[in-house]
């Protein structure tokens, strides 16, 4: 079930939005996460004609082969469930880790099934891709923390930018709108902080509000 208790902020009419994704969407690390995770600033942000629900789950990746496929998780199953409007999806980090990584095609691949399954549902939603946040080492290391490789997130972003293209998606571009912020994700490189939440936020609104469907 998602975190954040959506009657807080809204009405029965309103129009659901679901935050699909990993631990970013979920808010691990954050702060009280239950007031600053990214989805709940963006219900703050919609207002009460939205209800905002966060479907994040820890270490979990779009691709099938990968060790935790979204699709396997119980979020997965209760985003469906909720008969969303409009859907976010925020994948991509994980697959980008150790032996998740089987390149770009297969990654397209079963990314582009699982957005299709989102585009079926019969609640007909704007469903918007987003291209997971930037990575950043820290201090004097070589490497991204957990495995994470940043040649890979580059083609990740590429992958997400062309199925997006090719199925009529919207497309919300956070890996450029936190590139130059490693301030925002200072913990470990890779989960924002309260402030880095709250951009992606950010840039997911503005997106949202500028278009009232996705191109």
């Amino acid at each position: 079930m998602p975190f954040n208790d959506p009657r807080r902020y809204v009405s029965k009419t309103g129009r659901t939005v679901a935050c699909v994704g990993d631990s970013i969407t979920r808010g691990t690390f954050v702060w009280r996460r239950k007031v600053n995770a990214y989805p709940v600033q963006l219900q703050v942000m919609l207002g009460g004609r939205y209800r905002v629900d966060g479907f994040g789950v820890n270490g979990h990746a779009a691709q099938r082969t990968a060790d935790r496929p979204y699709r396997d998780s119980d979020e997965f199953a209760s985003s469906i469930a909720s008969s969303p409007d409009i859907v976010l999806i925020m994948l991509g980090t994980n697959d980008s880790r150790g032996d998740n990584w089987k390149g770009p095609g297969a990654f397209a691949d079963d990314y582009r099934e699982l957005v299709l399954r989102y585009q079926s549902l019969e609640s007909n939603p704007a469903v918007w891709l987003l291209t997971p946040p930037a990575l950043f080492r820290l201090g004097r290391s070589s490497k991204v923390r957990y495995g994470m490789d940043e040649r890979a997130l580059g083609q990740i972003c590429d992958m997400v930018r062309r199925v997006a293209h090719e199925l009529g998606c919207g497309l919300i571009d956070v890996n450029a709108a936190t590139a130059d912020h490693p301030e925002a994700f200072r913990l470990d490189g890779v989960h924002p902080s309260a402030a880095g939440a709250r951009l992606i936020a950010e840039t997911v609104f503005e997106a949202l509000a500028g278009n009232a469907q996705p191109a």
